[in-house]
């Protein structure tokens, strides 16, 4: 079955987006109540923001990792022309 990989990494995206749900709206989320002084509420609000980034990060790099992976294992499977 030649899908088999392309599907893997499809349910490896979606697995992903699930779990990376679960924690921006389990942790992320209500990490507290929010402060009511400036600067705390700044910092707050880049813990979080960077939270997310670090979030979309991984996403991207594990797809980019299993990506990579498929295609080298496809380049092996390639015929090579015989000289």
């Amino acid at each position: 079955m030649k899908l088999a990989p392309l599907i893997g990494i499809e349910v490896a995206a979606f697995v992903l987006i699930i779990i990376e749900t679960y924690v921006f709206f389990n942790i992320v989320v209500p990490l507290g109540p929010i402060p009511h002084n400036l600067v705390e509420y700044t910092g707050y609000g880049l813990l979080k923001a960077l939270l997310v980034v670090g979030l979309v990060a991984v996403w991207f790099l594990v797809m980019v990792e299993l990506t990579r992976l498929y295609t080298r294992s496809q380049l092996s499977l390639s015929p090579r022309p015989a000289s």
